[in-house]
């Protein structure tokens, strides 16, 4: 398994008209190499992995942990 590579795109919409009103915070940033999720803090539990915001670096086969 330390050869495999996986690929993932990721689309990122224009924000609507109700978002833009509503001052809603873009939680994907995407740089040329890189895709950064910033989940909204709700309700998580101190042990919940989507806690902290993660990068992908798209230049080199991405490590994210998987859970």
């Amino acid at each position: 398994m330390g050869d495999s590579k996986v690929k993932v795109a990721v689309r990122v919409r224009p924000m609507n008209r109700r978002e833009l009103d509503l001052h809603t915070k873009c939680v994907v940033d995407v740089d040329a190499n890189k895709v950064i999720l910033h989940p909204v803090n709700t309700n998580l539990s101190k042990g919940d992995a989507r806690h902290h915001p993660r990068a992908a670096d798209l230049g080199q086969s991405p490590s994210l942990p998987v859970k």
